[in-house]
């Protein structure tokens, strides 16, 4: 009999492929001005981060990958609609509902909300679809 297991290289592939998302979807070529715009800031507020910016990320994408891959483990998921599907309910009701409460409470527009958590969705739906593709078994005995 064959038991799924955590794929562990397609774990740390997916975390540092939506690594390069963000910096895309926040350019000034997609959403990076309105944002700026949005959150009343210009560049010059970025000056002097904090290195702790660049490690958060990847920290949350550690925790994020592993803990979709044990829950497509222990829910066997075995397509890529499956692990889509999903990854779509728990950005949805986790995240954008909450998220999207905590915005509408401190009077953040929508349009932040949108534009902040849809990259994230992407985020969510690229891990899954590797995760849920590139599947591992071991053989146990029945």
């Amino acid at each position: 009999m064959k038991e799924q297991k955590i794929n562990h290289l397609a774990v740390w592939i997916s975390i540092i492929v939506v690594q390069f998302i963000p910096p895309f979807w926040y350019d000034k070529l997609f959403f990076g001005i309105r944002w700026m715009e949005l959150n009343k800031v210009v560049e010059e507020d970025f000056a002097d981060q904090s290195p702790f910016v660049m490690v958060w990320p990847i920290v949350a994408a550690i925790a994020l990958a592993y803990l979709l891959a044990w829950l497509f483990k222990e829910l066997k998921v075995d397509s890529a609609f499956k692990g889509l599907k999903l990854a779509f309910i728990f950005w949805f009701v986790f995240l954008f509902l909450e998220v999207g409460t905590q915005n509408a409470f401190t009077l953040r527009p929508f349009q932040l909300t949108l534009i902040d958590e849809l990259v994230v969705l992407i985020k969510y739906e690229i891990m899954a679809l590797m995760l849920a593709l590139w599947r591992k078994y071991k053989t146990v005995e029945a």
